[in-house]
């Protein structure tokens, strides 16, 4: 199977989200309650599944070319991101409301939505560039895009709050 897509986005999702889930202690903020720490736990697998699968989409040498696959390759991807998904959705809303108003949004709207949309490309044709596979890891990167941009504007506050003790 070869692989199309804009590698740019899916490398500064890595570079963004793998190195920006902070544990820095923040005291404006009380401690997380309890009932949130499977969450927060989960928060994080869930990122790194993500980010996990994505790292293994770069093409060969980073020369961000369509390439021919492993098969075992695309499997750990596959499986990878339907980890992240299935994850995603035992987090609790009061969770993802606790640390931002519209953290639930765009974590399930823009994110996980967008890596699920990645997802569906890679198993779908993706014989050329307006093939429906390589339209859905286009919309799914937009999508994910959106969601760095509003993830580096928030950040800071979210993983102050996730870690405070």
């Amino acid at each position: 199977m070869k692989i199309k897509w804009v590698y740019l986005v899916v490398g500064f999702v890595i570079l963004v989200l793998g190195s920006n889930l902070s544990t820095k202690n923040n005291k404006k903020y009380p401690a997380l309650p309890q009932q949130y720490l499977d969450d927060r736990e989960n928060f994080g697998k869930v990122n790194q599944f993500f980010t996990d699968a994505m790292n293994l989409t770069k093409p060969p040498n980073d020369s961000g070319e369509s390439f021919d696959m492993p098969p075992d390759q695309q499997s750990k991807i596959l499986s990878d991101l339907q980890e992240g998904v299935n994850l995603s959705k035992q987090i609790d809303d009061g969770f993802l409301d606790y640390l931002d108003p519209s953290l639930k949004s765009n974590f399930r709207d823009k994110y996980v939505a967008g890596n699920e949309l990645f997802m569906e490309g890679l198993k779908s044709d993706t014989s050329d560039e307006k093939s429906i596979g390589v339209q859905k890891q286009l919309e799914g990167n937009k999508l994910i895009g959106e969601w760095i941009s509003w993830w580096n504007k928030n950040r800071d506050n979210i993983t102050n709050k996730a870690f405070a003790k």
